[in-house]
């Protein structure tokens, strides 16, 4: 049995209601993910079949650390609870549903720059403009409508009117290649448990109890994926915990009314917040309720600390962001020493990536290690995704975005306009664009050299798919053997000088290699097709995600949510940037309306409650923009923190930083800087 009596109040009684419906607003700090596993832990000790139990959340990397937690709390009781993300629940019954899905077994599932290729090649065959309609654009503008369950209303125009001439065609070059987009993997389901009454007869009230977390980021669509599984139900026990004070992913569709509107979607729910911080002291967290307290449409809660007071807040107003930037890079170094920091301790927050290069310039300048979160990422580099792209054709023929990707890699003299020519007589003669490529004879005009290439590629992808489908065959070994026989070590060498880089490259390769022995030892039924499924999923873009480093991280508000640093340097807090309001091209500028500012005060809550210690609020009287220089005002959310907060008052001067030198850009160097500071850098 496990032991409770080191929850507090609110927390025990989130964890032992199990009957029934319950929202559990969970503040930030709050310790939601401590409740959503002792939960599940609960459960198994009354006795539920670990098969009863769905707990769902966003990423893989919250989905991983939740499984570990369970497991360190019951061990191989765990064994057979489904813990996993949204999509990976959608990749699971589309598996076991292929065929009310319309698709084959061994569909794909595209990432998101094949995604972005198909709509590219809709948007083409639908005679659009693509300079004016870019491809990227118009997929997120097409995966925000199917996230909502929706398309374009009649008569709309701009972005969304492209859009409806696309959704067609789009999903159409998707069944053509037996695949699936991530949108796909909610939208399906969701469909299949309305239309097909014996796919609802297997999964309906399959499991007994479902739990949520982040909940305040489900978009309409995996809101009925929860009402569907549940439908008919007289009494559902779904759990969901999040904060709608954090619900700041509109842009990706996200709904803040599904948390709002709880107890009308799953009547009788009953409410538990969880208020108590345990990451910040009470200064932060009275900035934070003071500015979220602005919100007219949110569940009211105020977080408290047992923390102590803590330092008060500082606010520098800058007279421009040189000034902004050299101030933080040289506060940063005399905090590091005064406070005996580590720079893992610091972030520095801004709301749009843009603002990032005056920052990366001081702190570059001032030789403070940092990392920027979001930099390219192991399945994003090149090598990685052709070698991917070998593997998905062998596991699914079908996949024409992966066959263009492999088609001339190396290159085997098949230029862009004969692969351009085989798709469009795929197209016209309504074949799917393998056919083509393994009886190259059937392309008119073809030349010898092409011809025999294209022979050889389908010999190859065959032979491989025999040795991958092998009984017994080791996967990596066989990876291996691709990787040779394609010859990727002699294309890397032609395309580098440097062989230290060629070797990581290659280096990079047997990863996936490894990656696929390592996958068949946890799964030892499983296929090529089930490692590039969750090779999809896995690469996900998780935000917050990256290993502990010994550097200061920077990056947007968007990206902080979940973590928490000891101290914080919130730059740009200006309008124009905080709240910053943008427009999709060729919608015409207007005011912002009371939802796009209510999603902006939540950045900025989000933003404050990262800090654990100290908080650092910075602005600047003037900016360089577009080659001229604008005046800024300081942004509305500073005015909306009690000035008894700040350390001075909201004057807009650092009073633990002296003399003049030291804020104003230009006066000293960053080493004499460094010497009065007695901040050198260590190590």
């Amino acid at each position: 049995m496990i032991d409770l009596s080191g929850l507090n109040p609110e927390q025990h009684r989130a964890v032992v209601t199990t009957e029934g419906p319950l929202l559990v607003l969970a503040g930030a700090g709050s310790g939601k993910t401590r409740v959503i596993t002792m939960r599940i832990a609960h459960l198994l000790d009354r006795g539920v079949a670990p098969g009863r139990i769905l707990a769902l959340s966003f990423t893989n990397k919250a989905a991983g650390e939740m499984k570990e937690r369970v497991e360190s709390l019951c061990g191989p009781r765990a064994e057979g609870a489904a813990l996993s993300t949204f999509h990976a629940l959608g990749l699971r019954f589309l598996r076991e549903e292929f065929a009310a899905a319309g698709l084959a077994k061994g569909f794909t599932i595209l990432d998101e720059g094949d995604q972005v290729h198909a709509v590219r090649e809709a948007l083409k065959n639908q005679g659009f403009d693509l300079e004016r309609y870019e491809p990227k654009a118009v997929h997120a503008r097409l995966s925000w409508f199917k996230g909502r369950l929706a398309g374009p209303k009649p008569g709309h125009g701009g972005l969304d009117a492209v859009v409806a001439h696309v959704m067609g065609p789009y999903a159409e070059r998707l069944r053509a290649m037996n695949a699936v987009d991530f949108d796909d993997l909610i939208v399906r389901p969701w469909w299949i448990l309305q239309k097909n009454a014996e796919a609802a007869g297997r999964w309906v009230g399959r499991f007994a109890y479902i739990m949520v977390d982040e909940y305040q980021d489900t978009n309409l669509a995996q809101l009925g994926m929860l009402k569907a599984l549940v439908r008919g139900l007289p009494k559902p026990n779904i759990c969901v915990v999040g904060d709608d004070d954090q619900s700041i992913y509109a842009f990706r569709g996200a709904v803040a009314a599904n948390i709002l509107g709880f107890d009308k979607h799953f009547p009788g729910a009953r409410i538990i917040a969880l208020t108590r911080n345990y990451r910040s002291t009470n200064n932060i967290l009275r900035a934070a309720n003071a500015v979220i307290r602005n919100n007219s449409q949110r569940h009211a809660k105020e977080l408290w600390s047992e923390n102590g007071d803590g330092t008060k807040l500082r606010y520098l107003l800058a007279d421009d962001g040189d000034a902004e930037a050299h101030f933080v890079a040289t506060d940063l170094l005399r905090a590091r020493n005064r406070h005996r920091l580590d720079w893992s301790d610091f972030a520095i927050l801004y709301r749009t990536n843009a603002q990032s290069r005056l920052i990366e310039e001081a702190i570059r300048a001032a030789d403070i290690p940092y990392r920027i979160i979001g930099g390219t990422r192991f399945y994003d580099r090149k090598e990685v995704r052709d070698l991917v792209g070998y593997l998905r054709v062998i596991g699914n023929p079908y996949d024409e975005s992966a066959w263009r990707r492999i088609v001339n890699y190396p290159p085997r003299g098949i230029g862009d306009r004969t692969i351009t020519r085989i798709g469009d007589l795929a197209r016209a003669r309504d074949v799917p664009f393998f056919r083509l490529v393994e009886d190259p004879a059937q392309v008119p005009g073809l030349k010898g050299k092409a011809r025999d290439a294209l022979a050889e590629l389908a010999r190859l992808v065959d032979d491989f798919r025999r040795r991958f489908a092998a009984a017994g065959a080791p996967p990596g070994e066989v990876c291996r053997q691709l990787v040779s026989t394609v010859g990727f070590r002699n294309h890397l060498t032609r395309l580098e000088d440097n062989m230290r880089k060629v070797n990581q490259r290659m280096d990079n390769l047997d990863e996936i290699a490894d990656a696929l022995d390592a996958f068949r030892e946890r799964r030892p039924e499983s296929t090529l097709a089930d490692f590039l499924s969750r090779l999809s999923l896995d690469n996900r873009k998780d935000e917050g995600e990256g290993e502990h480093v010994e550097e200061v991280s920077l990056m947007t508000l968007h990206g902080s949510k979940g973590l928490e640093f000891s101290a914080v340097y919130l730059v740009g807090c200006e309008e124009g940037f905080l709240p910053n309001i943008r427009r999709p091209r060729g919608e015409q500028m207007r005011p912002p309306t009371a939802a796009e500012i209510a999603e902006e005060r939540r950045l900025m809550y989000v933003g404050i409650t990262r800090a654990k210690r100290r908080l650092t609020l910075t602005a600047a009287k003037k900016r360089l923009k577009w080659g001229r220089t604008q005046a800024r005002r300081p942004s509305r959310f500073i005015d909306e923190i009690p000035e008894q907060l700040f350390d001075g008052g909201r004057s807009g001067k650092v009073r633990e930083l002296t003399g003049d030198a030291l804020q104003q850009k230009g006066k000293a160097s960053f080493g004499a800087m460094r010497d009065i500071l007695g901040a050198g850098r260590e190590g």
